[in-house]
C-alpha cells in the first residue's frame, strides 16, 4: 500500500508560532531541571516506587516534559494534518499557564509529600482542567477531518485516553489526602501508569510517527498493516487491563500489547526500508535509538506484569522499566524530532520570507551539530549507566550517569536557546 503521508509542518493553517515556541521552551527548561533534580538527589533513585521524591521525578518527567512538547507539537501538526485552522488559539495560549501551574504544583507537593489538604487538589485540578481543555480543543479540531487514515486514529486514541489518565489522576489526587476509594490506592496508580504509558503515550508515538518519520526520510511507498495491527492490539490490551482491573481476573493483556509494539517496531523497519533519504541526521538518530528502546521497554513490562520474582528484584525492573521509557523511547524521541521541527519553524518564521532579498541562515546552521553530537554521546553512555545502577542498587554508578544526562540537557538547552534566538 502506498503511504505518502505528503506535506509540511507549517502551513496557513498553523496556530501563530509565539505559541507553539512557548510550549517547546518551558518543556526544555523543565528538562533541565528535572536532570538537575534527579542528579543532585540520586540517592531517592532507589527502593519502592511510591515514594515523595521518585513520584516528583516521574510527574516532572512525564507532564512537565513529555506531555508537555507533545501537546505543543500537536497544537502544530493536528491543523498541518488536517488542513484545517485549530478551533482555538486562545485555549492553546491561556491553558498552558494554567497547566504549568498545575505540573509545578503536583511536583512540589510530591516532593514535600504535603499530600493532604487542599494544595494538591487544587495544582491537579489545574493540571486536569487545562488537559481538558486541549483535549476539546484537539476534539473539536478533528471533527473537520475529511478522512481517517492511520495517523487521524492514532491521535484519536490518544486524546481519549490523556483525557482517562487525567481523570483518573485528578480522582487519585482527592484519594491521596481525604481517602474514599476502596481498595488499594497503588492498584488504582497501576492503572493510572497503564493508561499513561500504553495508551496516551504509545498511540501519540505511534502516530505521530507515521506522519513525521516518511517525510523526514522521503520514504513513501510501504506496507502499512503493521501499523494498524499495532494499533488494535496495544487498544485492545490496554481495555484488557481495564477489565483485569474491574474483575480482579488476570488475561495477560500484556502479552497483546508487547506484540502490538513489536509489530510497530516492525512497521518503523519498513518506513526505513524505502527511505529515499539514505542518511541519518542527529535528529534521526536520536528517533532511531527510541524505536530501539520501545521493544526493550515492551520486554520489561511483560516481565513485570507476569513475574513471580522476589519483590526486591521485581522492584528494581519497575525503575529500570520506568526509566527505559522515559529516557530511552520518550526522551530520545523528542529530543530527535525537537531537532528536526524546532529549527525548520524558526527558521520559516523568521527567514522565509527574507530568501533572495538579503542573506539568510541555511537551515543546518540553525544550531551547532558538534555540541548535539556530544550530547548524543552523553546521553547515550549515561543513560545505559543509569540502569546499570538501578540493576545492581549501586549509587555511584547511578550518580555518574545522571551527571552525564545533566550536561547532556544543558547542551540540548544550548542548542535550542541558539535556535530560538537566531537572528
Amino acid at each position: 500500500m502506498s503511504s505518502p503521508f505528503p506535506g509540511n509542518i507549517a502551513t496557513p493553517y498553523t496556530p501563530p508560532f509565539n505559541v507553539v515556541r512557548r510550549y517547546f521552551i518551558a518543556a526544555t527548561v523543565t528538562f533541565i531541571l528535572l536532570n538537575g533534580m534527579m542528579l543532585f538527589s540520586y540517592q531517592y533513585l532507589q527502593g519502592f516506587h511510591f515514594q515523595p521524591r521518585l513520584l516528583a521525578f516521574v510527574h516532572m518527567a512525564i507532564l512537565g516534559w513529555a506531555t508537555l512538547i507533545v501537546m505543543g507539537a500537536m497544537t502544530q501538526l493536528v491543523p498541518v494534518i488536517l488542513e484545517t485552522s485549530l478551533y482555538s488559539v486562545r485555549i492553546a495560549r491561556w491553558g498552558l499557564w494554567l497547566y504549568l501551574a498545575g505540573v509545578f504544583g503536583i511536583s512540589g507537593h510530591f516532593w514535600y509529600f504535603a499530600i493532604k489538604g487542599s494544595g494538591m487538589i487544587s495544582s491537579a485540578a489545574f493540571a486536569f482542567l487545562a488537559v481538558i481543555l486541549f483535549v476539546i480543543n484537539i476534539a473539536i479540531t478533528l471533527l473537520k477531518v475529511k478522512s481517517m487514515n492511520i495517523t487521524v486514529a492514532h491521535i484519536i486514541a490518544s486524546i481519549f485516553y490523556l483525557a482517562s489518565v487525567a481523570t483518573v489522576g485528578f480522582i487519585l489526587s482527592i484519594n491521596l489526602g481525604y481517602p474514599f476509594i476502596n481498595g488499594s490506592h497503588l492498584k488504582y496508580l497501576s492503572l493510572h501508569a497503564a493508561l499513561g504509558f500504553g495508551g496516551w503515550f504509545s498511540m501519540i508515538i505511534m502516530g505521530v510517527s507515521y506522519r513525521l518519520l516518511p517525510m523526514f526520510t522521503l520514504s513513501y511507498t510501504y506496507r502499512t498493516w503493521p501499523g494498524w495491527t499495532a494499533f488494535w492490539l496495544v487498544n485492545i490490551g490496554i481495555w484488557g487491563i481495564v477489565v483485569e482491573f474491574l474483575l480482579q481476573r488476570p488475561f495477560y493483556s500484556s502479552v497483546l500489547i508487547a506484540i502490538g509494539l513489536f509489530m510497530f517496531s516492525y512497521q518503523v523497519v519498513l518506513i526505513m526500508r524505502g527511505r529515499m533519504r539514505k542518511s541519518l541526521d542527529i535528529g534521526l538518530r536520536h528517533a532511531m535509538l527510541a524505536y530501539g528502546y520501545i521493544p526493550v521497554a515492551a520486554l520489561l513490562g511483560l516481565y513485570i506484569a507476569m513475574s513471580q520474582s522476589l519483590p526486591v528484584i521485581k522492584q528494581r525492573f519497575v525503575l529500570i522499566f520506568g526509566f527505559t521509557v522515559i529516557f530511552g523511547c520518550l526522551t530520545f524521541l523528542i529530543i530527535g524530532m525537537m531537532y528536526k521541527i524546532v529549527p525548520f519553524l524558526v527558521w520559516f518564521h523568521k527567514f522565509s520570507d527574507k530568501v533572495g532579498k538579503e542573506k539568510v541562515p541555511l537551515l543546518k546552521d540553525m544550531f551547532s551539530e558538534r555540541i548535539s553530537n556530544i550530547q548524543f554521546l552523553l546521553i547515550n553512555i549515561g543513560l545505559p549507566c543509569v540502569i546499570a545502577g538501578l540493576f545492581f542498587s549501586n549509587q555511584i554508578i547511578i550518580a555518574s550517569g545522571m551527571a552525564m544526562i545533566f550536561i547532556s540537557s544543558l547542551l540540548f538547552g544550548y542548542n535550542m536557546f541558539t535556535v530560538f534566538t537566531r537572528k
